[in-house]
């Protein structure tokens, strides 16, 4: 099921705090406030007409009934990107499960409605999970999640806590998911469905546990870390919670939502922010073409010098290397700074994989992780914030 935007919740606790007494209810209407007129007072609202959506879809199966409903949602309300991105996973789905000859039609409504969500507010929550369903789309997932074959009773019992949680009968759902978790207690990604329902019941302590119980089984199971997150800070323990964003990234640097949370979060804590995206795009305007091209240049140097006997991160170090060499005070473009500062720092390796991780670096990733965890966390918490 399509995630709840979980660290936004996070990030209001840590804000509310400074909101003055009485600034929450400056939305409310006047005394004065002219009366809706019945036809407008009784017009379901845009996030009932989701609910209803989401019902058709989760609990009856009635697609089309589903379809008309977020349709009629967005009308409602065509700024709501929540709604859009949620029917963006609608139509994910869809062109999973419909006939060969309409997969593509739906993939490229998803698509659409992912890119008008990582468009309209970029460093969102939501974009970040836009940006993630563009990356499923095109099949780009770098980090293999770990995968295990649980038994037909475990994917029955978690399709139903599915439906159930998506028609937010979350204890029922926990029910179903505690069945599959029985029934296949080493897929980490089980525990985590139901640890989710706990935190939506505001039982912290349990979706700890569980949350917990999920990461020693996967301890880099990327969602597991950023929900833990937000539990943590439900709990009172911020500097728990910074730290479980750290390893959401850590897990996958191409993890788009947990990059979001980790921004939101530095936000409310007043950290500085210092990721930037790549733009590769060697177009007018872009500051960072002309060092764009010349690390190309050294790439493809460095790759036929090597003739595949060198690891691709130090085909990529050489090549980062000579693209900052190649740059000046007056040719700094934002990535190549960001990047600049990860060689001063001394986490050039580090920042590559966080920021330029592709096909060819990705085999790599895991073993790295897995002797350099600390490097990584402490670049983020070093040189990305702060």
């Amino acid at each position: 099921m399509l995630r709840r935007k979980l660290p936004v919740l996070a990030t209001l606790t840590l804000l509310l705090a400074a909101i003055p007494a009485g600034a929450m209810n400056a939305t409310r209407p006047s005394k004065g406030a002219t009366k809706l007129e019945p036809k407008a007072a009784f017009a379901p609202s845009a996030k009932t007409l989701l609910l209803e959506a989401k019902q058709l879809w989760h609990v009856q199966q009635d697609y089309s009934g589903a379809l008309a409903k977020f349709n009629e949602a967005l009308a409602a309300d065509p700024k709501d990107n929540e709604i859009r991105l949620q029917r963006g996973h609608f139509f994910e789905l869809l062109s999973v499960i419909v006939v060969p000859k309409d997969k593509a039609k739906f993939a490229e409504r998803a698509q659409l409605d992912y890119e008008h969500v990582a468009d309209a507010d970029p460093d969102s929550l939501i974009a970040g999970m836009a940006r993630d369903g563009l990356q499923r789309l095109g099949g780009r997932s770098l980090i293999e999640p770990r995968r295990v074959d649980c038994p037909e009773a475990a994917l029955e019992a978690h399709a139903r806590g599915d439906s159930l949680a998506g028609a937010r009968r979350f204890g029922d759902a926990a029910l179903e998911y505690e069945k599959a978790t029985v029934a296949c207690p080493a897929d980490a990604t089980l525990w985590v469905d139901l640890a989710d329902t706990y935190y939506v019941q505001e039982d912290y302590q349990k979706a700890k546990e569980h949350f917990l119980r999920a990461l020693s089984i996967d301890p880099w199971n990327p969602e597991a870390h950023r929900f833990l997150s937000d539990t943590e800070v439900q709990l009172g323990n911020h500097e728990a919670a910074a730290d479980q964003l750290v390893l959401a990234l850590v897990s996958d640097p191409i993890y788009e939502a947990g990059w979001s949370a980790f921004r939101a979060y530095a936000a409310a804590m007043g950290w500085n922010w210092n990721r930037v995206y790549g733009d590769r795009r060697g177009k007018p305007g872009n500051p960072d073409s002309p060092l764009w091209f010349a690390y190309e240049i050294a790439k493809s140097n460095a790759r036929d010098a090597s003739q595949g006997t060198t690891s691709a991160l130090e085909i990529e170090r050489e090549a980062v290397r000579a693209a900052l060499k190649a740059r000046s005070s007056k040719e700094s473009g934002p990535f190549w700074s960001m990047m600049e500062r990860a060689e001063r720092a001394g986490f050039l390796d580090e920042a590559i994989f966080m920021h330029m991780l592709d096909e060819a670096l990705a085999p790599e990733y895991p073993a790295f992780r897995e002797r350099n965890a600390k490097r990584l966390a402490s670049y983020l918490q070093t040189v990305v914030v702060r």
